[in-house]
């Protein structure tokens, strides 16, 4: 009861002696530069992502770095330069760079402050051996193996990119002709019922093969999606990459991947300083958020079927919501009669674009055509509503595998 009574204590002097924590970092004016990409020495081209520090209070959460002059510096004396391809985004086709030589990454923003990495060795990353995936906990959770015959990698990181199928609430039949009058839709480019999201990974991957005597990887557990989640209801594509590190890139990325994943109980390591490899030449004051990395990249992508993967997946997901969709005035019918007034109810109800036509409602006895059912954009074009995908069927997306 004593001890009771102490802990009761000290919550009451915590909650009656509250007041706003502002760290330095989070209330400083200052915009860092984050850079994100690694340098591809391989057969692939190399892309970095060019963007600035905000507020947790600001209402950006991106801010692009543009018209940067961006370039990769070689021991040998060679130079590549990159170009922004859009917002942020600097690129360069595949380079093949030379195994021997070590490279660094020049950044020189519009506002003249210059940014220079340290010289770092190329990795060579060896192939995916497999990804493959379980049902686990009411998700899928995916894996790699890999292994380096050399035992010279013993430092892997991996990200992925993420592209699932999609479905609006309505599936959306009939469009407005140019007379008009309701016509059936035939263009696969005017049907919209299914859409597709593409997603960069968040997440810090690694692994390691230190303990081993040979360099090898072992169903490493990589990415878990919950079948809650909806990304895997109509079918779900995950390409993973995969990166040799040096033992320097592996640290970075492990002290990164504990402050920004394994923080929120009082259990957890306290955040840290995270070591960056580039430097603001122009201001050293100035800090940098990132690292510079070079090694060839390997992948390989896996498809998961919803319809054979024994996991429970929600049919819809929303916004909008089903009762959002079925009810009036969204959702309802256009009858044709009277039809001297047809034509003009039609054109009040959807000359705003926001309601779309559903399907053809016949006479039962006749199979007359006597009127529409009708819904809203958001509840019947996929384009229109969260996640905001879009209707072009990826190349890689299997054959046949539609909605």
């Amino acid at each position: 009861m004593r001890r009771i009574a102490i802990i009761s204590t000290m919550m009451l002097l915590a909650l009656s002696c509250k007041k706003v924590f502002a760290p330095i970092a989070v209330s400083s004016p200052d915009s860092y530069l984050v850079i994100e990409g690694v340098i591809n020495s391989g057969s692939d081209s190399t892309y970095f992502r060019l963007s600035r520090t905000v507020k947790l209070s600001a209402k950006d959460t991106v801010k692009f770095e543009d018209n940067a002059a961006v370039s990769i510096e070689g021991s040998d004396n060679t130079s590549y330069q990159l170009n922004e391809t859009v917002n942020g985004v600097y690129a360069t086709p595949a380079l093949g760079l030379s195994p021997t030589a070590k490279y660094r990454l020049r950044v020189k923003t519009a506002n003249n402050e210059e940014y220079l990495s340290d010289y770092v060795e190329t990795k060579s990353t060896p192939p995916i051996d497999s990804i493959t995936y379980t049902v686990e906990n009411d998700g899928v959770q995916f894996y790699v193996t890999t292994h380096d015959p050399a035992n010279a990698t013993r430092y892997y990181r991996w990200d992925f990119e993420e592209t699932w199928g999609y479905l609006a609430f309505e599936q959306s039949f009939y469009k407005i002709g140019t007379d008009g009058l309701p016509e059936y839709r035939t263009d696969p480019a005017d049907k919209f019922y299914e859409c597709f999201k593409t997603v960069p990974s968040q997440q810090v991957l690694l692994g390691n093969s230190l303990k081993l005597a040979q360099d090898v990887v072992d169903k490493q557990p990589l990415d878990f999606i919950t079948a809650e989640s909806g990304k895997i209801s109509h079918g779900y594509s995950v390409l993973f990459h995969q990166y040799a590190l040096t033992q320097d890139a592996y640290t970075y990325w492990q002290q990164l991947k504990k402050n920004t994943e394994t923080i929120g109980s009082i259990f957890d390591a306290q955040p840290s300083e995270v070591a960056s490899n580039i430097h603001c030449i122009s201001d050293p004051s100035q800090a940098a958020i990132g690292y510079i990395s070079a090694s060839t990249v390997t992948a390989q992508r896996i498809f998961v079927d919803a319809r054979s993967t024994v996991v429970v997946t929600p049919g819809y997901l929303p916004p909008p919501t089903p009762d959002d969709c079925t009810s009036p005035p969204v959702a309802g019918q256009i009858w044709i009669n009277p039809e001297d007034t047809f034509l003009v109810r039609l054109q009040q109800l959807t000359y705003t674009g926001n309601t779309l036509l559903i399907a053809a409602i016949t006479d039962r006895p006749t199979g007359k055509l006597i009127g529409y059912t009708y819904s809203s954009r958001e509840c019947t074009d996929c384009l229109a509503k969260a996640p905001y995908g879009t209707n072009a069927v990826p190349a890689f997306w299997p054959a046949g595998y539609h909605y």
